[in-house]
């Protein structure tokens, strides 16, 4: 009965230091760096998982969610123009080459060589 006590206890003790931490990391602002960015992640996973969990009203993140950080920096993507096609021949001594054009090869290998399909 004694070790079952004891385990009890020890139970409810580390659940009492689980939550100190929470609370530290959620309420507390961090002003290093390192840490300010790590309590950034912790409350926006918690609320994630509260979220999850169908619990709201949990505290959100106190700066940008990683959504907004990759709207804020998405950028259109880069399209090339319709004449720029890789060109791929064989020189004179067997190796692979690469050109941006097909003016770009040598005249000699032009014949040879192969476009690059995108």
């Amino acid at each position: 009965m004694l070790k079952l006590l004891k385990l009890f206890a020890w139970l409810v003790f580390s659940l009492a230091v689980l939550i100190a931490v929470d609370q530290v990391l959620v309420r507390v602002p961090m002003t290093v760096p390192g840490a300010q960015q790590a309590q950034i992640f912790y409350v926006d996973f918690r609320a994630r998982l509260f979220g999850l969990v169908g619990i709201d009203g949990v505290a959100k993140t106190p700066g940008k969610s990683i959504e907004q950080v990759i709207e804020a920096t998405r950028k259109a993507p880069v399209t090339k123009a319709a004449s720029a096609q890789r060109h791929l021949y064989v020189d004179d001594s067997g190796a692979l080459q690469f050109a941006d054009s097909l003016e770009q090869v040598p005249a000699k290998f032009r014949s040879s060589a192969q476009p690059l399909a995108e």
